[in-house]
């Protein structure tokens, strides 16, 4: 078995999913048999995280995450992407409503309001179904719509194992010297 470690600490952009997503398949061609992603996130943009989301289903290997400091937006669908789930004592995870930034832009129309609001809330709803398919386990599941569009949630490592986000709570710990390749950001 060969572990491959990838560290990412940072917002979520397109140049960041890149880099996640170039380790990863540096990862494969090295080798890896196993890959864990120890992430902190404070979230950022939508279209790269779903992306990256989507690229780490596709793995053909075991994905593992791990939450090394606080989890947070769309943070959250990308660390769900883990078959295996843990988080730091002491770390969160954040849910809140989307948002998008508007760039240079300093006139829309109606029907452009109309398109991103329509995109909002299909995001909202993506987010719910990948969030309710992947803590399904945990029994009695959190109903996240809510903190899409009204009120923010933060859980603290014990609640996300309760609402089935992790499946446990325990310190990120690094195998010893050469049994494992680490890849990480910046």
């Amino acid at each position: 078995m060969s572990l491959h470690i990838v560290h990412f600490i940072g917002p979520i952009n397109h140049s960041a999913v890149c880099t996640i997503r170039n380790l990863c398949l540096q990862a494969l061609q090295s080798g890896a048999s196993e890959i864990e992603l120890h992430m902190s996130t404070e979230g950022g943009n939508m279209t790269a995280g779903f992306a990256l989301y989507f690229f780490l289903k596709s793995l053909p290997l075991p994905l593992t995450t791990h939450n090394i400091g606080s989890v947070e937006s769309v943070g959250v669908v990308i660390f769900l992407a883990g078959g295996k789930r843990y988080a730091c004592p002491g770390t969160r995870f954040l849910v809140h409503p989307l948002h998008w930034g508007f760039g240079s832009l300093v006139a829309a129309d109606h029907s452009r309001v109309s398109e991103w609001r329509d995109c909002l809330d299909f995001d909202a709803e993506r987010y719910a179904c990948i969030f309710e398919e992947a803590t399904r386990e945990a029994g009695a599941q959190d109903d996240i719509r809510t903190n899409l569009f009204g009120n923010a949630r933060i859980y603290d490592a014990e609640q996300a194992v309760k609402a089935g986000i992790i499946h446990k709570a325990t310190q990120a710990r690094l195998p010893g010297a050469g049994t494992t390749s680490h890849w990480w950001n910046g």
